[in-house]
C-alpha cells in the first residue's frame, strides 16, 4: 500500500486527480475509497471509484477537507470498512493541511476556519 501523511509537494504522474496513477496518494481506505492530497496541496481529498476510462481506474471527489479531523469523519461516514493499515495512516495526518506557497496558518485562525468546514 502506498501511504504518505502529507504530499503538498508531490507531483503526480498523471496531471488529474481523478486517473488511478496519480502519485499524491495518502492511502486507500479500500476497494473503493481512497484519499489523495489534491494537486495544490491545500486539502486532502476523500474520493470512491466511479468506473472506468481508457481501461483504468476512474476516480471522483466526495470531500474536501483542510482538517484531519474532517477528513477522518467523512472517511468513516462514506467508505464502510477500511483497512486498518489505511486508518492508521489516516488518524495520522496533521491537524490542518498547509498550503505550500502560504504563511502556516496560526492556531487561532485554524480554529476559526474549522468552524466552517
Amino acid at each position: 500500500m502506498n501511504v504518505h501523511a502529507n504530499l503538498p509537494s508531490a507531483i503526480p504522474s498523471s496531471r488529474s486527480e481523478e486517473a488511478d496513477d496519480y502519485t499524491a496518494l495518502v492511502a486507500r481506505l479500500n476497494d473503493r475509497w481512497r484519499v489523495i492530497v489534491c494537486a495544490a496541496g491545500i486539502q486532502w481529498i476523500l474520493q470512491r471509484r466511479r468506473g472506468e476510462r481508457r481501461g483504468t481506474a476512474r476516480w471522483e471527489g466526495r470531500s474536501y477537507c483542510r482538517t484531519g479531523e474532517a477528513l477522518n469523519r467523512v472517511s468513516r461516514r462514506y467508505a464502510g470498512a477500511i483497512d486498518p493499515t489505511a486508518a492508521a495512516a489516516v488518524a495520522a495526518l496533521p491537524d490542518w493541511i498547509e498550503a505550500p506557497n502560504l504563511p502556516a496558518q496560526s492556531p487561532t485562525t485554524r480554529n476559526a476556519a474549522k468552524e466552517h468546514i
